[in-house]
C-alpha cells in the first residue's frame, strides 16, 4: 500500500497482524488503540459537521426573523395605532440587534470550535500515515520472511543459493527490526495521544457553552423588553416563578381566544 501525503484520508485502517514476529498480545494491543482512535476521528468529523449545520440553521432562523420584523413594520397594519406601531418598531429594532449577535456567534463558533477541531483532526492524518507505513513494513517483512523460509526449505546448497539466502536473511532481519521499532513507537505514542484528547476538546466545548449562554441570555433580555406591561414586575430579575408564568400565559391565551378572528363561525 502506498501512502499519498497529499490525500487526507480518514483514519479507517486497522493494523495487520504480523506473526510470528509480533505476538498476539502486541498485535491486539495496537489494534484496540487504533479502533478507539478511528471512533474518535469519526466523532470529531461529525462534531464539525453538526456545528456547521447549527451555524447555518441559526443564520436561517435569523433571516426568517428579519423578514418577519421587516414585513410587520412595512405592511402598514399597525400604522393607525400608535401603541401597536411602537411594539412593531421595537420588535424590528430587537430583531436587528439579535441579527448582529448571530453574525458574532457564527464567527466565534468557527474560531473556538470548528477551527480547533479541524486542527485536531489533522493529527489523525499523521497517525494514518504512520499506520500505513507500518502496513508497508508488514507487507515487506512477510514477503522476505516467506522468501527466506522457502530458500531454507530447498536442498540446493550451491554457493549462489547460500549467498542469496544470506542476502535475503539480512534484508528480513532489517525489515523485522524496523517493523518492531515502529510498532513499539505506535504502542507508546498512540495511547498517550488518545488519553490527551479530552484536554484538547474540552476548551472548545466550554467555549460553545459560554457563547450560547451569552447569545441566548442577551436575546432573552432584549425580547423581555417587549413583554406586556403587566409582566414587567416579574421579569425585572429575568426569573419568573413557574406558577405565575403559567398564569400569565393562560391570561394571554384566553385573550387571544376571545378575539373574533379565532372564534368558531
Amino acid at each position: 500500500m502506498t501512502w499519498n501525503p497529499l490525500k487526507k484520508n480518514y483514519l479507517n485502517q486497522r493494523p495487520t497482524s504480523a506473526p510470528p514476529l509480533l505476538s498476539y498480545v502486541e498485535d491486539k494491543e495496537l489494534d484496540a488503540v487504533v479502533q478507539k482512535l478511528i471512533y474518535v476521528e469519526s466523532a470529531i468529523r461529525k462534531l464539525i459537521k453538526e456545528m456547521k449545520k447549527y451555524i447555518l440553521a441559526l443564520a436561517n432562523l435569523d433571516k426568517a426573523d428579519q423578514r418577519l420584523s421587516t414585513n410587520l413594520i412595512s405592511c402598514g397594519l399597525a400604522q393607525n395605532n400608535n401603541e401597536c406601531r411602537k411594539i412593531v418598531e421595537e420588535y424590528y429594532s430587537v430583531a436587528t440587534q439579535v441579527g448582529k449577535n448571530v453574525q458574532e456567534i457564527s464567527s466565534l463558533c468557527h474560531k473556538t470550535f470548528i477551527e480547533p477541531l479541524k486542527k485536531f483532526r489533522n493529527e489523525f492524518v499523521t497517525i494514518a500515515a504512520a499506520i500505513a507505513k507500518r502496513e508497508d513494513l508488514v507487507t515487506t517483512w512477510k514477503y522476505l520472511y516467506n522468501t527466506v523460509k522457502k530458500l531454507q526449505e530447498k536442498k540446493d546448497r550451491t554457493a549462489s543459493h547460500i549467498a542469496k539466502l544470506e542476502r535475503e536473511r539480512r534484508a528480513e532481519e532489517a525489515a523485522a527490526k524496523e517493523l518492531k521499532t515502529i510498532h513499539a513507537q505506535l504502542l507508546t505514542e498512540l495511547p498517550t495521544f488518545l488519553g490527551k484528547r479530552l484536554e484538547y476538546i474540552n476548551p472548545s466545548i466550554h467555549a460553545v457553552i459560554m457563547i450560547q449562554l451569552n447569545y441566548y441570555g442577551h436575546a432573552t433580555q432584549l425580547y423581555t423588553q417587549l413583554m406586556p406591561i403587566q409582566c414587567s414586575e416579574f421579569t425585572s430579575s429575568m426569573v419568573i416563578p413557574e406558577e405565575e408564568y403559567q398564569r400569565i400565559i393562560s391570561i394571554e391565551l384566553n385573550r387571544l381566544k376571545s378575539l373574533t378572528i379565532v372564534k368558531d363561525h
